[in-house]
Formats: C-alpha cells, structure tokens, sequence
C-alpha cells in the first residue's frame, strides 16, 4: 500500500512536470545537475567585499530576487575563478556519472532525483525511466518494507544508514542482491527538503564469492571429517586441537575426550620418547616433516600400531600455528608382518625334520638343521637313504596325480614318524614335513591298556550293581509286602474290636433291654412301680446298644463300595463323635464305579478327617468330591492352625497309610496349605487308573463279592 502511494504521487509529478515541460524550453540533464549543484553560485553575483561576508540566495530572505550590487571595480582576475568553478563542477559530474558504484539521489518519499550510470545498468532500465520515478518500483516486493524502514530512518538520522535488500533489475524472477548506503546532505535540497546521497554496492559477486566460500567449506569439512585415515591437529606444545571422526574411532574416545588430550596422554609410554623428539625438531624448523610407526593405547586399554605423517603449519612471520598428522591404522598390517616373518623362519627354527628334494637330480635341495640331527647320514647317501626310500614307496599315490598330499607313519629303528608329503607347484620337487611320534605311540599303547582295564573293571562293576539293584528291589518288593500286612492287621484288629464289642456288649445291653422290660410288664400287674421308669430304662439301654452298633461300624466299615461311597461319606460327617462339624460336598460331575477305589477313597477320607479332628483345631471340615481335567479327585479340607507351604511336612504314619492306599488305586496324594489357611489333602484319580481298575476287575472273572472280600483284605 505504502509502495502504490508513493506511485501515485510519482506519477501525479510526473504529470506536472510534463505540463511544464511544454511551457518552457526543455533542458538536458546534465543542465539539471548543473542547477542542483550549483544553483547558489549562479545566483549569487560577487560583490567588492564577497571574500568579507557568505554568499547569500533567495532561500536566505530575498525571495530570489536580484539583489543590486554595490558599486565594485570588476577585476580581470575574477574572471578565472569561474572557469576554474565550473571545470570542478564537469569534473564532479563526471565523477558521479563514471562513478564504478551506483549512485541515486531520492528525495525524502523516495522518488529518484538523480542518478548514474552504474546505476542505471545496474536496474536495467533507462535513465529517463527511472528519473522522477520512486525508487520502490526496483526492489523486490518482499523488500519493500525494508525500503520503507530505511527511508524512514533517513529522515529521522544525520549519520549515514546501511541496508541490505533485493533490486528485481527490470524482471522479476532475477533478484540482485544490494547495499543501500544513504547519506543525508545539506548541500543538495529540493524546495526546502534534503535530499538523500544513496551509494548501491552489488553484493552479487560477493553473495557468489560467500555461497562459494561456503561450499568449499564443507567439502573441506566434510573431506576432513570422512577421510578414511585419522588426521590429527596439535599445538606446539603436544596438546590435540583438532581430530577427525576416523582418529577418534581408531583410540575409540569421544572428540571431546580427546581434546583434553595430549600426545603423551595416548601415546605409548615405550614410543613417547622417540615422538615428541621428533615434534620438537619439526616445531622448531630442523626438519620439514617425519615420519613413524609408534603404538597407541586405546581408550579401553588396547595396544594398537599407527603410522603418523606428521608436517607443521606457520603464520606469515613464520611463527608455528600447529601441525597437522595423517594417523593410519596399521595393527593388521603389522600382525601381517609378523606372520609372515614367523612363517619365514618356521622350517629353520621348527624342530621337526623338514626337507625337499628334486626328483630331476635325485638330490635333496633343502633340510633344516632339524632333519641332519635326525638322520646324520642323510647329506652322504641323499635319496638312497633309507627314510627317503620309505617316503617315496608312500608317496606313490602323489606321483601318479591321485592325490594332492600324502599322510603316512614310517618306522627308522625304535622311532616312528608322521611324515606328510607335498608336491610343489610348478616343479619337480617334494615337500616332506616330518614329525617324531615315538612318544605318542607309546602314550596310545599305555592308553589302549588302561582302556581295556578300564573296561574290565566297567563290566565287573556293572554285574555288581545288577546284582544291588536287583536286592534292593525285592528288599522294595518286601517292604511293600509289610506295609500291606501292616495295613492287613490294622484292618483285622479294627474288625475285631468292632465285631467284639457288637457281640458282647451290645447282646449284654440287649439281655438287660429284655429283661428290664419284663420286669416293668411284672410290675404292671402288680401296680407296684410306675411303669415309665422302667420303660425309660429299656429305652436308654436301646439307645446305648444303637451307639454301640454306629462305633462299631465306624471301627471298621467293609459294605463300601461305588454305589455307596457316597452315602458312606455322609454316614461318616454326620456322626456325633467328632469334636469339629463336618461337612460333605458332592459335584455333579463326579463319577466313580470302581469298588476297591471307591473303598480305599473312603478310608483316606476317615483318615484325614480323624488326623484333622486330633491335631487341625480347625472350625470346620469339609469333604469335597468332584471331577477335574485330570481325573477324579477326593479333598478334605480344614480351617484349622495349617502349615507353611515352604517348610519341611513331617510324615507321619497316618501321611504313610494314605499314600499307600493311594498308589494302591494308582493315585496321587497331595497335602498343601491353601492361601486362607488350614490344611487340604487331595487324593487323584486319573482316568487311566479308572479305566485300568475296570479292566483288570472284568478280566479276572471272579465274583463280585469274592472281589469285594479281597478289596477288604487288602
């Protein structure tokens, strides 16, 4: 906006200016320069006391009018000043039009009063264009605000005011960079206004020579950093200023470890004296440059092998500045040489006998100091000797090209050899490697004897162990055999206790039932007593022998089996013998129809609800049948004191008779603690024991009470 204003009142100048034009004579341009620089002195007329007082013009109060001279003797000299006033004025003017930097004179809105010839080349348009124009219409238009800030700090500021922007140069894809540089002078003014001296630099070759500058820059920074040796910068003193990536990676520290390194720091301590010798010659201009081959040690301890180029780099007086090294990673190289150098001595220092010999001469052409020890008589009979003939008989198969090498053992006296013999390339010669295995020989005899004895003893020792293996299973087989006895005679003495106090004690309270109740019919008739009391009698003694019966039959239960295991369950919590309630829980899914399991689940069940009764002092017992993933499973389960799942459970008898009974069904039997405490013994049975409980009861064919009677013995 600010841009088009300064158009339109451009272009409003413009338009007067015209209608003047064609009122008076046109003047060219070098005449209008002449009227800006030197109005003043063509207006003024000197007087006879014009080197006493100023010059004065129409700006300075006489409204430019002529103003009367005094009365003056004109003077011959006077004439030669103003040629010589106007020779400097065509030498300014040519000066600002020949000048090699654009010049432009605007007034205070920027419209272009003046300009030169390196300025009009520079914007690309005509010099009758471009004057009385605004200077906006050249610069690029995401520069105008930059123009206008600077036009703004001209009129506010006597000191000179420096701006870089963009000149579109006639086309607006093609920008030019430029330095405005406006200087604001009291010489030149336009009705009563400065006027602003404005010098336009083109930065275009400096921008080229910067852009370039920079490119060089990074390639060299990028050459410097990528090279695929270390280079390194030092001060005179041996202190690191400058590294590159590869040198860091070879020493493996960070670039800013290693600058708060020096050269003794990574140097070895073995290599450091030779080194910095060497620096210092180098510092002090003795020589040009060095070359070494030092150790380095690593960051993480590492002894590494570098080669160093090292050359120095001075100021203009010849003082040094640092000096610059090529550091080139050498350890393989150097382990290269060293291999080499080992397998160059190998077959003088080996201390096996290694010889060549030419088989177009029939002569040996090379034997290590070796081989003579070995054979002294070898360098007299050459080939004949008797070791040769022997590797030339193996050596037969290598001769006639049906293999590349040949391994064999030869025997010269008491000693064996290995011998390997090569041919090599491109001659008639053979190679034979030698190597004495008397030793070994005798080591593998010794060692096949041990073998033999040590088999001998294996087999001894393994009749023997057959033989403890086979006495401790049936030493097994024996205590098994007690423990179902033992099992057998709890079972036959619980029985007996059971049958008994059945047949003794229950007939005597049944005797003394009868014979009370006959007495109480007796005394009926005669109406001596009351009746109830002895009724009551009878009544009590009943209820004593039905007691009697339940002990009894909890003594010592044989009529379970699987139809009745779970009534014989219910039978067994809801006796009144216990000291804590018991409970019985019974999924649906539960199945059982093996017998002898059925009666060997009941007993595990009474015997961790009697050992729960006696040492749980629990709330509540619970006896729980259900099916699981993995079979039928039989838990009982009591709030009581508990135990740590990591400590040791001490097995008594009671844990010993259940487990028997278990495996006795082909069961699993666990004791564990759950997380709310008490104590819980499962029984499982897999489907595999159920199925093969079946088979074995539908092939052995006998009766089911037979069945039943061996399931009560056991």
């Amino acid at each position: 906006m600010a841009a088009k204003q300064l158009n339109d009142r451009n272009n409003s100048g413009r338009k007067n200016k015209k209608r003047r034009t064609r009122r008076r004579i046109t003047t060219s341009a070098r005449r209008r320069r002449h009227e800006l620089i030197g109005t003043a002195m063509n207006r003024t007329k000197p007087t006879i006391d014009a080197g006493k007082r100023a010059f004065r013009n129409g700006a300075e109060g006489t409204n430019g009018r002529k103003v009367l001279p005094a009365k003056s003797m004109r003077r011959p000299v006077f004439r030669q000043p103003k040629t010589e006033l106007e020779q400097a004025i065509q030498r300014y003017i040519d000066l600002f039009d020949f000048a090699p930097i654009g010049y432009v004179t605007f007034d205070r809105v920027g419209r272009i009063e003046e300009i030169n010839f390196a300025a009009v080349r520079l914007l690309r348009r005509s010099r009758r264009q471009l004057l009385g124009t605004t200077f906006a219409i050249c610069v690029a238009k995401e520069d105008i605000q930059l123009f206008l800030g600077h036009l703004c700090e001209c009129r506010s500021s006597d000191s000179p005011v420096v701006t870089e922007l963009h000149l579109t140069g006639g086309r607006e894809d093609k920008k030019i960079p430029v330095l405005l540089s406006s200087t604001a002078t009291f010489a030149l003014m336009k009705d009563g206004a400065r006027l602003y001296q404005t010098a336009i630099f083109d930065l275009t070759e400096r921008k080229r020579a910067e852009q370039a500058l920079r490119e060089s820059k990074q390639r060299l920074l990028a050459t410097y950093e990528r090279a695929p040796i270390g280079i390194i910068e030092s001060s005179p003193e041996g202190k690191y200023v400058g590294a590159n990536e590869e040198f860091c990676r070879i020493l493996g520290y960070r670039k800013e470890e290693l600058l708060q390194r020096g050269i003794k720091d990574v140097t070895h301590k073995e290599d450091y004296s030779r080194d910095i010798k060497l620096h210092r010659q180098l510092v002090a201009g003795e020589i040009p440059f060095y070359e070494i081959e030092k150790r380095y040690v690593r960051k993480d301890g590492a002894i590494i092998w570098a080669q160093i180029l090292r050359s120095i780099v001075r100021d203009s007086d010849g003082a040094p500045l640092y000096t610059i090294g090529a550091v080139r990673d050498i350890t393989e190289h150097r382990a290269a040489e060293e291999k080499v150098r080992w397998l160059a001595a190998y077959p003088r220092d080996n201390p096996n006998p290694i010889l060549e010999f030419d088989l177009e001469t029939n002569t040996i052409h090379y034997a290590n100091p070796a081989t003579f020890e070995s054979f002294p008589s070898l360098q007299r009979l050459q080939l004949r000797h008797p070791f040769v003939v022997r590797v030339l008989q193996a050596a037969k198969p290598l001769l006639e090209g049906r293999t590349k090498a040949v391994h064999a053992e030869i025997n010269i006296a008491k000693t064996c050899y290995a011998v390997t013999v090569v041919c090599i390339p491109k001659s008639k010669r053979l190679r034979v490697y030698t190597s004495d295995i008397s030793e070994r020989k005798r080591a593998e005899s010794a060692l096949q004897e041990s073998k033999r004895l040590l088999e001998a003893r294996v087999r001894e020792g393994t009749r023997e162990l057959r033989v403890a293996n086979t006495e401790l299973r049936n030493e097994i087989e024996r205590r098994k055999g007690l423990e179902g006895e033992i099992l057998a005679v709890s079972d036959r003495e619980q029985q007996r206790l059971g049958q008994e106090l059945h047949d003794g004690i229950c007939q005597h309270l049944t005797a003394v039932a009868f014979m009370a109740r006959s007495v109480a019919l007796r005394l009926k008739n005669h109406r001596v007593i009351e009746v109830s009391d002895i009724e009551k009698i009878a009544q009590l003694v009943n209820q004593g022998a039905s007691d009697m019966r339940d002990l009894s039959r909890a003594l010592h239960r044989s009529d379970v089996d699987a139809a009745k295991l779970v009534d014989a369950l219910q039978d067994l919590v809801d006796r009144e013998i216990w000291r804590v309630p018991c409970r019985l829980e019974v999924k649906p899914s539960f199945r059982i129809e093996d017998d002898i399991a059925a009666a060997q689940l009941y007993r595990i069940a009474r015997e961790a609800v009697i050992n729960a009764n006696k040492h749980a002092r629990a709330r509540e017992i619970v006896i729980k049948l259900e099916q699981s993933p993995g079979g039928m499973v039989l838990c009982v389960t009591d709030d009581g004191v508990g135990f740590s799942n990591g400590t040791k459970l001490t097995r008594g008898l009671g844990f010993h008779i259940m487990n028997y009974r278990a495996q006795l069904i082909d069961g699993r039997l666990e004791i564990d603690s759950p997380k709310r405490g008490g104590t819980r013994v499962s029984c499982c049975l897999p489907r595999k024991a159920v199925q093969s409980q079946k088979r074995e009861n539908a092939l052995s064919g006998l009766p089911a009470k037979i069945a039943k009677a061996m399931g009560v013995l056991i």
